[in-house]
């Protein structure tokens, strides 16, 4: 397929409605792209000059991002008219050179964007399937397709496309915190810790630096995305709690140095490490620092900021909104439960 000047779809999750969508915006900088949003709920269309790769990338960083597509086809909806647009939409779709080989099983899967959608995803899917399996000699397989064609229905058109990545949703799942080697209550779930890491920006072989580390959370999704990790906490046992953790995902080698410090002391930390500054912090204060003396707090992160690159970014979730000397960028919202709401802030220093 030549994918110049391509679309590319996004299927994010809901969990959040503001998250998975700045997450997105935040690997579109990452990999340096350019181009055109468009949004329809949880599904973001990307027009750019995009290759497989990078696509296959982006999901796999991502926390909160589901499913990567190339959208080979559009096709709109006709007057609100179901028998017109069908009509229209398989009438084209004889005219696609659709990217299965024959020797290669597919599968049609339809996603209507809208509850309330009229279309007959099992109509489409059975009739677009005839129409590949004609054009390609190529067999349907719905349980294990090598390649998965998807038709994507907003409220104005049809879209189709290739699914190129999907989320690893095991990896989430069985790496939870409570399953981890060492295991502390009150630790962020890695699809947000990986959504943070994400919002700082940091890219492949750049340094994070985490001064609560606690169990290692942050540096554990930092280290899977290929990035140097410095990490520190006031407690002991927490420290050797996260060398551990970053042991048993063999992350180890990522490590530049994890040790028992006082965040107010970050600058003289990594000075004795020979490092002047760093590229991304990426943290979660504890909850008692946080909400005891607020003013503390502010003295602490300025001299964590210190260390930080001009133009990069300071990431954390606190319980309370945190108003520091940096632009802050982004800010939302998340609800953990009914006596706590976690404020995530994104700072960059100019």
């Amino acid at each position: 397929m030549n994918l110049k000047n391509t679309k590319a779809g996004f299927l994010l999750s809901a969990e959040h409605e503001k998250l998975p969508i700045a997450e997105l915006n935040a690997l579109i900088d990452i990999f340096s792209l350019e181009g055109n949003l468009n949004c329809f709920k949880n599904y973001v269309i990307l027009e750019s000059s995009i290759s497989e790769e990078i696509i296959k990338k982006m999901v796999k960083r991502g926390g909160y991002t589901n499913e990567g597509h190339v959208i080979f086809s559009e096709s709109p909806i006709i007057n609100q008219n179901v028998d017109e647009t069908l009509e229209n939409f398989f009438k084209s779709s004889e005219t696609l050179d659709f990217p299965v080989e024959r020797d290669e099983t597919f599968a049609v899967r339809v996603l209507k964007l809208e509850k309330e959608s009229p279309f007959n995803s099992m109509e489409i899917e059975r009739k677009l399937g005839g129409i590949i399996k004609k054009k390609t000699s190529a067999q349907v397989s719905l349980k294990n397709p090598s390649k998965t064609v998807k038709v994507v229905i907003s409220n104005d058109k049809m879209y189709t496309g290739i699914v190129i990545e999907k989320r690893d949703v095991e990896y989430f799942q069985n790496n939870r915190p409570h399953l981890r080697a060492y295991f502390h209550p009150g630790c962020i779930m890695p699809k947000l810790a990986r959504c943070l890491v994400n919002l700082s920006r940091v890219k492949e072989g750049e340094i994070v630096l985490d001064p609560f580390c606690g169990t290692g959370g942050f540096l554990i999704e930092a280290g899977f995305l290929g990035c140097k990790l410095i990490g520190s906490d006031i407690d002991e046992q927490m420290v050797n709690g996260a060398l551990l953790n970053l042991n048993t995902y063999d992350l180890s080698k990522q490590v530049i140095s994890i040790k028992q410090n006082d965040a107010k002391n970050v600058s003289k930390y990594l000075e004795d490490l020979k490092i002047e500054k760093i590229d991304g912090i990426v943290t979660d204060p504890p909850y008692g620092i946080s909400t005891s003396k607020k003013g503390d707090m502010l003295e602490i992160f300025e001299k964590i900021v210190d260390v930080l690159k001009d133009n990069d970014y300071l990431v954390f979730a606190a319980p309370n909104k945190m108003e520091l000397d940096l632009n802050l960028v982004e800010f939302y919202e998340m609800r953990v439960h009914k006596s706590l709401t976690r404020y995530i802030h994104v700072y960059r220093k100019n």
